[in-house]
């Protein structure tokens, strides 16, 4: 009997999302040499996502133009993406992965970049058409191509990407109505009162929000949803349906492997994991801050995209570390959301400014007297960049209420 031996790779990323696609860049950067494979499960080479809630969304941006790099970019490079190719198994100890369809690739250095997956409500009613979950570009067009004959939409969710579908199908002409679980939207990511403010500019937009409800099931008609269940709250009619609640996290390879796995994967400031020469990026990376000094898992487009690339600079025998402030942006309507650092240890805010003034805020973040995090709504960028180099400094302040006083120059 003859043995197949696995494909060789110098350079293996499992996930073709912005980690991968990142990392993939990153290496070729470094290294001229080597063979740099990246397995995705998607159809398309690595593309941005952010806008699939915005601006592709609401046709305002060209398919074309959501793609990191041309086409001719991977052959000349010699970047060679796998598509709608699924990794099956990975065994550490013979640095071997296993595709589906059972061929086997070795690797020299691995990159575990595969994001997470919605998670999707179990519900009765979930069965029925147009129930959409946004997180790749086909599930963008389904749900743009929905709305075009839709005359209104449930939003199910109420944290950054239910908020932004809200605002574009509500641009788009929808009547739309969000309905969140927790008391009042973006619980999990801003302090209340920012949250309760971004809650009534959704309201003046015209877009019904119901917090504090539970979705029960779904109703249709002709296989086809019609609306949204909440219990004794009755029924909300909806052309469309939209979830948003979460990812579950894919780390099932990296848990059959053996890899250390807690609520992701555990990385170290090189984004190194358990194994040796494996190493995780992105959405699935747990991975200990220098900066903020503490253990972090973040779900945002800066990160991975910054975290693939120092990947895969290391892959390639970098030794950097990934010490960047963590940092996400939200576009609603015509409000402009960046914040830095961590906003979830929170003890108590400072807002600079007032909330609903052309000139917008800041909403500094403190966990004791040290400041952990700022938010900004609406303020220029020469405000924002101070804002944050506060943050990184990591240190006490004394009178933390000083930084809401504008006649004082941040510093």
């Amino acid at each position: 009997m003859v043995r197949i031996m696995p494909d060789r790779v110098d350079y293996l990323i499992v996930g073709g999302g912005v980690a991968g696609g990142h990392a993939a860049y990153a290496i070729r950067k470094r290294a001229r040499a080597g063979r740099v494979v990246v397995v995705t499960e998607e159809k398309q080479l690595p593309y941005d996502r952010v806008p699939l809630s915005k601006e592709y969304l609401a046709g305002k941006r060209k398919k074309r133009e959501l793609f990191f790099k041309g086409d001719s970019y991977y052959p000349r490079n010699k970047v060679e993406v796998m598509r709608e190719r699924r990794a099956e198994a990975l065994d550490v100890a013979g640095k071997t992965l296993r595709l589906d369809g059972g061929e086997a690739l070795s690797y020299r250095r691995l990159l575990l970049a595969t994001g997470g997956r919605p998670r999707r409500l179990q519900l009765p009613g979930s069965e029925l058409d147009g129930i959409h979950y946004l997180r790749t570009l086909e599930d963008c067009e389904k749900i743009r191509d929905a709305s075009a004959g839709a005359g209104s939409a449930v939003i199910v969710g109420g944290g950054f990407i239910g908020c932004e579908m809200a605002a574009t199908l509500r641009c788009k002409g929808l009547k739309v109505t969000v309905v969140e679980l927790g008391q009042h939207l973006l619980g999990a990511a801003v302090d209340e009162k920012t949250a309760r403010w971004i809650q009534e500019y959704h309201s003046s937009q015209g877009v019904k929000v119901m917090t504090g409800a539970a979705v029960t099931g779904f109703v249709g008609k002709g296989g086809s949803v019609s609306g949204v269940k909440l219990g004794a709250a009755g029924v909300v009619s909806a052309d469309l349906v939209a979830v948003g609640v979460g990812i579950v996290l894919n780390t099932e390879l990296a848990e059959s492997a053996g890899l250390k796995v807690d609520r992701g994967i555990v990385v170290d400031e090189r984004l190194r994991t358990s194994a040796p020469d494996v190493y995780a990026a992105g959405d699935i990376a747990r991975f200990y801050s220098p900066t903020m000094k503490r253990t972090m898992r973040v779900e945002h487009y800066d990160v991975a995209e910054k975290q693939g690339a120092v990947a895969g600079a290391n892959m390639a025998g970098g030794r950097a570390s990934f010490d960047e402030l963590p940092y996400f942006f939200s576009n609603q309507y015509d409000l402009e959301i960046n914040a830095y650092g961590d906003l979830s240890s929170r003890t108590s805010t400072v807002l600079r400014g007032e909330m609903g003034s052309k000139a917008g805020f800041l909403q500094f973040y403190f966990n004791g007297t040290t400041l952990d995090g700022v938010l900004s709504v609406n303020r220029d960028w020469d405000e924002i960049e101070k804002a944050k180099a506060m943050v990184e400094k990591r240190k006490r302040v004394v009178n933390p209420s000083a930084l809401g006083d504008e006649g004082k120059a941040l510093r």
